[in-house]
């Protein structure tokens, strides 16, 4: 009833308005409305896309962003609803069909939602004057769908061009490297590699050990039809054939959606160091499942991952606790930019007042968040979680990570005792 005598109010307000009013307040809306929406407020960005739609009922761009906020809120049926009326009023454009094809995804009707993909791509076949983003995620969106119907060659071709389109879009960069290498284990199904076989590493090099001890973490996001993300993480205990792992939540969630990369079989695995002497070969992965996590609202962003199966020789790194001076030289392993297992140097810059946190001169891409953070003695003394870029020329930036401290006092009250 309150619903309806607000609806009545606003319009007739709008009745009386006069239109320059009218504009100004549709500018201001639609500014807070992407906003919202960027910002990750869903439920905010669907009461201002509401807000428009009451103001403008003939604009297709607002419906369809009210279909997308409905969609992040999984509200499939009601976002269905809200994009068939955004074509209704505007058949070409491609960000409806695009958000109609990830509604569609995500119900597993993959015939439908390939079609809608494919039109989102012929609105035209250039991108010319039409989104980026929509064209991006359409490419994107029909890739998965072709991996997932084990067209593996033909996946690979759209996740090229949506890396074409934006090489920013992390989601595409990863799924063209994942379906690259599952491409590479169905043509090479007897190269697989052993997680028992240990005898090829190359032992000469003093970081093999402590590189067998970081993970590269694979997720892969059944909403919003995204794909694989990829992050890191480093074992902090051992017992008998259980490993856990520690990394960031936001690693094993999606933002977006609060999915968990566990939420179904095989989609959250791990990958532990082979080595670099056989690139081009497959390499085996295990499945984890999160044993412990932080709540969105935390002052911690972590999570605990449970592995069975991974080798016999990897174990928990070496931990240092205590003052962190500024200037100190540190380094970092990871796997930013998909640059798997590289070691950066850097220094710190001191700990942020209000937070305690760790600043490092460092920017790192995505991917090394989870990253271990090394003294000169190669013992961990933090746990990476944000970059910040200071330039847009060079890499230069500032890197956030927890102190070790902090994550073994998390550790501690999920009751897990470390060496």
């Amino acid at each position: 009833m309150k619903v309806v005598r607000l609806a009545w109010v606003l319009t007739l307000a709008l009745m009386i308005m006069p239109p320059t009013t009218v504009a100004q307040t549709l500018e201001q809306l639609w500014q807070q409305g992407e906003t919202a929406q960027a910002q990750k407020k869903y439920p905010e960005a669907e009461r201002i896309w509401r807000q428009i739609i009451q103001l403008d009922p003939n604009s297709a761009v607002a419906f369809s962003n009210l279909c997308a906020a409905l969609f992040l809120q999984n509200k499939l049926d009601e976002a269905l609803i809200f994009c068939q009326k955004a074509l209704a009023l505007d058949p070409k454009l491609p960000e409806t069909y695009k958000n109609i094809g990830n509604v569609l995804y995500f119900q597993k009707k993959l015939t439908e939602a390939e079609e809608m993909y494919r039109r989102a791509l012929d609105l035209p076949d250039d991108t010319t004057g039409t989104p980026t983003t929509a064209h991006t995620a359409a490419h994107n969106g029909l890739g998965l769908l072709l991996q997932e119907q084990g067209k593996l060659e033909a996946a690979i071709a759209e996740f090229e061009k949506a890396t074409k389109i934006d090489p920013k879009f992390e989601f595409a960069s990863n799924n063209l490297q994942e379906a690259r290498r599952l491409l590479s284990l169905q043509q090479q199904p007897e190269q697989i590699i052993a997680l028992n076989t240990t005898k090829y590493l190359p032992q000469e090099d003093p970081l093999t050990r402590i590189k067998r001890s970081i993970v590269k973490i694979s997720v892969v996001f059944t909403g919003n039809a995204k794909g694989t993300a990829y992050g890191t993480g480093y074992v902090v205990k051992r017992r008998g054939t259980t490993v856990w792992i520690i990394t960031n939540r936001h690693v094993v969630v999606d933002r977006d959606t609060e999915q968990r990369g566990d939420n179904l079989e095989n989609n959250l695995e791990v990958e532990p160091y082979y080595g670099e002497n056989l690139p081009n070969l497959p390499r085996d992965r295990v499945v984890a499942k999160i044993s412990q996590i932080t709540e969105p609202q935390e002052n911690l962003d972590l999570a605990l991952l449970e592995v069975t199966g991974l080798p016999d020789d990897i174990s928990p790194l070496t931990f240092h606790q205590g003052e962190i001076n500024p200037q100190t030289p540190i380094s970092i392993i990871g796997h930013p930019e998909s640059k798997d297992w590289s070691k950066y140097e850097a220094i710190t810059i001191g700990i942020q007042s209000s937070s305690g946190n760790l600043l490092i001169d460092v920017s790192l891409a995505v991917g090394g968040s989870g990253s271990p953070v090394f003294d000169q003695e190669m013992r961990v003394i933090g746990l990476m979680f944000k970059t910040i870029n200071e330039s847009q020329i060079d890499s230069s930036g500032i890197g956030f990570a927890y102190p070790i401290d902090r994550v073994l006092q998390k550790l501690a009250q999920w009751q897990v005792v470390v060496p």
